[in-house]
C-alpha cells in the first residue's frame, strides 16, 4: 500500500505552541510531493486564516477548512465545495440557544456575527483579521446561510452544551470539539472525512490511500476514515483511540519524522 493523498491538521499537529512550521516538517511535506503523492491541510480554520498559516508549504491540492464544510483551491482562492448550514437548521439551532448564557460566534463568509461582543471577541476577530457584526438578535441573519456556530465557554460548560446539543439534534447537525472550550456545529454533511471523501472521490483516490495526522477531537472522525489515522502523541486519549498509530508531538516534529520514513520505505507516492 502506498499512500497518495497526506491530510494534515494544523495547529498541533504541524503548527508548534511557537506558531512555526519547522524547516524539518517543511522539507517531509515538501519531499511528500516530490514523491508524487497530494499534500492536503484538513483544519478548523477558517479558509483564509489556513493559507495564511500555510503559506510557507506552498500547497498546490484543494484545502479542507472550516471543521470540512469549505473546500478551496489555494492558489486561486476559488471555491470548490461549500456545505453551509440551511435557514431552517440555523433557526432551529438558535431557538435550542436562546437561552445560552455563553458567546455564540456565527461564520458568514469573511465576517463572525455575534449578539454581543467582548474583550474575548474583539481579541479572537483581532488574532484572525476577520470582520465582526454585532446583530440584536442572531436569528435575523439565518437566511444567510452561515457556514459554521462556535459557542464559546468555560470547559465544563462546553462539554455539557456538546453533549445537549449531540441527544437534541443527533444526525441533525454535525456537532464537534476544536477546543476545550470550543464547541461547533455544522451541515450534517460537513467534517474533515466528508470534504476529503469529495476531493478523494474527484481525483479517482481511495480512502485507504490517505494517510491522515491529527491531535484533536474534531479529527477523530478523519482519522478513522483514512487508510491510516496517526494521533500525535499528547492527544487526549479518545483521539488516541480512534487512531491506528501514533507519531510523536508537533514539539518533536512527529508527524514529520514518521512520513520521512514511509517516505524511505517507499510508502508514499
Amino acid at each position: 500500500m502506498t499512500y497518495k493523498l497526506i491530510a494534515l491538521d494544523i495547529d498541533g499537529t504541524i503548527k508548534n505552541l511557537n506558531k512555526e512550521i519547522t524547516e524539518i516538517t517543511q522539507r517531509s511535506l515538501s519531499r511528500t510531493r516530490e514523491a508524487g503523492a497530494l499534500v492536503t491541510i484538513a483544519t478548523g480554520r477558517s479558509f483564509n486564516s489556513a493559507i495564511t498559516a500555510t503559506r510557507l508549504l506552498n500547497l498546490d491540492s484543494p484545502i479542507v477548512s472550516f471543521q470540512g464544510a469549505h473546500i478551496g483551491d489555494p492558489i486561486t482562492s476559488r471555491v470548490i465545495w461549500h456545505m453551509p448550514l440551511t435557514e431552517k437548521m440555523t433557526l432551529d439551532l438558535l431557538y435550542y440557544l436562546e437561552n445560552w448564557p455563553g458567546e455564540i460566534l456565527v461564520f458568514v463568509k469573511h465576517k463572525i456575527y455575534v449578539n454581543k461582543i467582548t474583550q474575548w471577541t474583539e481579541s479572537y476577530v483581532d488574532r484572525n483579521g476577520i470582520e465582526i457584526v454585532r446583530v440584536d438578535d442572531l436569528k435575523s441573519i439565518a437566511n444567510k446561510k452561515p457556514t459554521r456556530f462556535v459557542l464559546v465557554d468555560a470547559e465544563n460548560e462546553i462539554a455539557e452544551i456538546e453533549k445537549q446539543l449531540i441527544g437534541n439534534f443527533q444526525d441533525g447537525l454535525h456537532i464537534t470539539r476544536s477546543l476545550p472550550n470550543f464547541c461547533e456545529i455544522l451541515h450534517p454533511f460537513s467534517g474533515k472525512h466528508r470534504a476529503l471523501e469529495v476531493i478523494c472521490t474527484r481525483l479517482g483516490i481511495s480512502n485507504e490511500s490517505v494517510l491522515a495526522f491529527g491531535n484533536g477531537y474534531n479529527d477523530i472522525h478523519m482519522l478513522k476514515w483514512a487508510g491510516l489515522g496517526v494521533a500525535v502523541q499528547g492527544s487526549p486519549e479518545e483521539v488516541i483511540k480512534s487512531a491506528d498509530s501514533l507519531c510523536g508531538t508537533v514539539e518533536s516534529d512527529g508527524p514529520a519524522i514518521l512520513l520521512t520514513s514511509f517516505l524511505e520505505k517507499g510508502l508514499i507516492g
